[in-house]
């Protein structure tokens, strides 16, 4: 066959025809046909085959692609849902430098800052609970922190290689920039808190740079009932709750000891009582009837080794 395509008359003379020129020619032009077709549908299938792969490696690509940008969606949502500033409430942000302490107290309601400088060295997890007032963050600086650089240090805190932070992402550390941006250098109050204070100097000092002003509106009365075997606990948390501005009526001692700690209030969760319940970690319980005040906290003795108060 191949002989004949390549070399017709070659062919012809080896078989003898029997049949005419014009047939013959005829038979060659549909024989040759025939073989290219054959070799287009190869290609063409070959082609076909190749598309499919391009197509395939396409989708892979798109894919990862839309893996990647949902994870990045998702990790924005989550920052933003983790967010604990919202520029309505009080935040309270502690500062540490080799050691010195500074307390900044963000309030957006009166539109100013409040720097506490503790001359007593305290560690990191006993802030809070040394200073009877809540810890929002914790910012590590390289430099020490004055009425002047409050925002500039708060910018290294978002920048790489800038200060470490705690309990403070990127957004809540670029909404406390922006508000202490546009907090004019008056409004920045300074403050010192040391040992030489007596205790009612101390409470001054404390209530004016931490009272939450929703907190101190709203004006519920609270009852701290210490149902643990450890003496103070219930006078501490109640220090604390009067620091931030709260109105507590009676601390007392349970008889019988508890093992969940709880907060049980009237008739709908206000801000006090859900500011309290985030930050200490205590359940939500609701009464239909309202006791000795609006507010009831259980200590119980689940809470006993909390660094908070």
């Amino acid at each position: 066959m191949l002989l004949f395509l390549k070399c017709p008359n070659l062919f012809l003379r080896k078989n003898p025809p029997d049949l005419s020129f014009r047939t013959i020619h005829s038979i060659r032009r549909r024989l040759k046909e025939r073989f290219w077709s054959g070799r287009e549908r190869l290609l063409i299938m070959s082609r076909k085959k190749e598309g499919k792969n391009l197509k395939l490696a396409g989708l892979f690509v798109l894919l990862v692609l839309g893996l990647i940008i949902l994870s990045l969606l998702l990790k924005v949502f989550f920052i933003f849902k983790n967010s604990k500033f919202d520029a309505e409430h009080r935040f309270v942000v502690a500062v540490m430098n080799n050691g010195k302490l500074n307390m900044v107290s963000f309030s957006p309601q009166n539109k100013s800052i409040s720097i506490l400088k503790v001359e007593n060295k305290i560690k990191r997890d006993d802030i809070s609970k040394t200073l009877e007032v809540p810890v929002d963050a914790i910012i590590e600086s390289k430099q020490e922190l004055n009425k002047n650089n409050v925002s500039n240090i708060l910018l290294k805190t978002f920048l790489p290689f800038g200060n470490s932070v705690n309990k403070l992402n990127i957004v809540d550390a670029f909404r406390l920039f922006l508000f202490s941006r546009g907090v004019p250098l008056n409004s920045v109050y300074q403050r010192e808190f040391s040992n030489e204070l007596n205790d009612a100097q101390k409470e001054t000092i404390l209530s004016l740079t931490f009272t939450d002003p929703t907190i101190y509106q709203e004006n519920l009365s609270i009852q701290v009932i210490n149902a643990t075997n450890v003496s103070g606990l219930g006078t501490r948390l109640a220090n604390f709750i009067t620091n931030i501005g709260g109105n507590v009526i009676l601390v007392s001692t349970q008889d019988k000891e508890s093992k969940m700690s709880k907060i049980i209030y009237y008739q709908k969760p206000s801000y006090t009582v859900t500011k309290l319940s985030s930050y200490f970690g205590f359940p939500l319980e609701k009464s239909e009837q309202k006791e000795v005040s609006d507010v009831i906290i259980i200590i119980g003795t689940d809470k006993i080794s909390s660094n908070k108060f």
